[in-house]
C-alpha cells in the first residue's frame, strides 16, 4: 500500500511511534502531534530541529504539508489562543495552509536507534550502552504462520521493520520446518487458496521474532499488508526473563586509545563546529571510554564520570563545569544546537523508505542562536 498511495498523517505517525513510542518521553515533555488532521494525505514532509516562522515560510514555499521537529512547538499548556500573538499567528497559518506539525523529542533521545545512538556510532563508539536507564518493558516472542511460498517475503518484512537488537545483533528471526495447515473458507470469505466450503491443506512454516508489544503490533501491521491470507495465524508469548531497557545518553569504547588533542579535532569535525568548550587543560590525557548525551546533559555528569574518560554534551554551566572537574571527568560542550542538528536525518530517511511516494525534505533554516559582538 505504501508503495503506490500517499500515506495519511496517522500512518506516518504510526510508523514514527513504532520506532520512538511516545510513552518513552520524559514526564515533563510534550511529544507527538502538535497541530494537524490525522486523516490528511501527506505528500511532502519537512524535517527541522525546531518549528518557527522561518521554518513555516520554508514549508509553504516548498508545498510541504507535514513538518517533523525535534523540539516541541507547543511545550507548555495553552491557556488562551490569541491569533494576534506570535504563537497564535503560527497556529492559524498552519491550519489555514493545512500543514501538520509533529514533534519527536525525548522519546527520540531515549529510543534505541535514536539520536544518541546516531551520535555514538558516528563517533566510532563500540559496545554501546545506556548512560541512564529511564524505562523498561517486557519482551514477547511472536510466531507467524506462513505458506512456504511466502516465508522469505514475510521474513524480509520483519527484518526491515525491526528496531530491536539482541546484544550486538539485529534482524534476528527463526524459521521452523515445514508443516501442514488446514482451513475451510466460509461464505463471504476471499481465500488466497481453496474454495468456499471445502477443506484446504497448505504447506506452511513458522517465522518467529522477538520484540516489545508495540514493536510486534507494528511489525504485524506491516506483515498483514503482504501476507496472502485474509486471516493470519499468530502466536504471541511473553518472555518472563527478558526486559527491554531504554534510557538517556550512551557510552562506549573507541577502537584505539587517543590523546585529548586528537580527539578534540575529531569531535569538532563530526559536529561541524569551530570551537568546543572544554573543562580539561591537559591535551595529553588519553581517551578511550566516551559518554555522550545530546542536548543538555549536565544532569548525568556523575553517571558519565563512573563509566567514561570524557563526556560530550551541550549547555554546560559554570557550576556543572566545576562539578565535572571535582568528579574527574573532562567535558566537551559542543553546544545544544550542534549536538542535535543532525537529529532528523534518520527520521526523514525512514519515512522515505517506508512511504515511497512521500517526498522528504530537510530544513535549510539554521536555528542556532548567533551572538554578535
Amino acid at each position: 500500500m505504501y508503495g503506490n498511495e500517499y500515506p495519511k498523517l496517522k500512518e506516518i505517525m504510526d510508523e514514527l511511534e513504532c520506532f520512538a513510542p511516545t510513552y518513552l518521553a520524559e514526564s515533563w515533555d510534550n511529544v507527538g502531534l502538535m497541530v494537524g488532521d490525522k486523516e490528511q494525505e501527506v505528500h511532502k514532509v519537512l524535517c527541522a530541529l525546531d518549528f518557527n516562522e522561518a521554518v513555516l515560510e520554508e514549508a509553504m514555499v516548498k508545498g510541504v504539508n507535514m513538518i517533523i521537529t525535534h523540539h516541541p512547538f507547543l511545550f507548555k499548556p495553552i491557556k488562551r489562543l490569541d491569533l494576534n500573538e506570535p504563537q497564535g499567528k503560527l497556529i492559524a497559518r498552519l491550519i489555514e495552509n493545512r500543514i501538520s506539525v509533529y514533534a519527536m523529542h525525548t522519546n527520540y533521545d531515549i529510543t534505541w536507534g535514536g539520536i544518541n545512538d546516531v551520535l555514538a556510532k558516528g563517533l566510532g563508539l563500540e559496545n554501546i550502552k545506556l548512560l541512564e536507564t529511564t524505562y523498561q518493558e517486557p519482551c514477547y516472542k511472536c510466531i507467524v504462520y506462513v505458506p512456504v511460498t511466502h516465508y522469505s517475503l514475510i521474513r524480509d518484512v520483519i527484518i526491515s521493520h525491526m528496531n530491536a537488537q539482541i546484544g550486538n545483533y539485529s534482524g534476528c528471526t527463526f524459521t521452523s520446518g515445514e508443516g501442514e495447515g488446514t482451513f475451510i473458507p466460509l461464505e463471504g470469505s476471499e481465500p488466497y487458496l481453496g474454495r468456499e466450503g471445502h477443506l484446504e491443506k497448505v504447506k506452511e512454516c513458522q517465522v518467529s521474532f522477538m520484540g516489545t508489544n508495540g514493536e510486534i503490533q507494528c511489525i504485524l501491521a506491516a506483515i498483514k499488508r503482504v501476507h496472502p491470507y485474509e486471516e493470519m495465524a499468530v502466536d504471541v508469548f511473553e518472555l518472563k526473563n527478558i526486559k527491554r531497557q531504554y534510557g538517556i545518553g550512551r557510552y562506549g569504547n573507541l577502537k584505539e586509545p587517543i590523546r585529548m588533542d586528537q580527539w578534540l579535532q575529531i569531535v569538532k569535525k563530526f559536529f561541524g563546529v569551530e570551537y568546543v568548550r572544554l573543562t580539561e587543560t591537559n591535551m595529553d590525557t588519553i581517551i578511550q571510554k566516551v559518554a555522550i548525551c545530546s542536548g543538555s546533559g549536565s544532569d548525568y555528569l556523575s553517571k558519565a564520570a563512573a563509566v567514561a574518560d570524557v563526556y560530550i554534551t551541550g549547555d554546560m554551566k559554570f557550576h556543572e563545569g566545576q562539578m565535572a572537574k571535582s568528579l574527574g571527568i573532562p567535558v566537551m560542550d559542543v553546544g545544544h544546537y550542534a549536538s542535535e542538528q543532525m537529529a532528523l536525518r534518520p527520521i526523514g530517511e525512514r519515512i522515505q523508505q517506508r512511504f515511497k511516494l512521500c517526498e522528504v525534505l530537510f530544513s535549510k533554516v539554521n536555528g542556532e542562536t548567533l551572538w554578535i559582538r
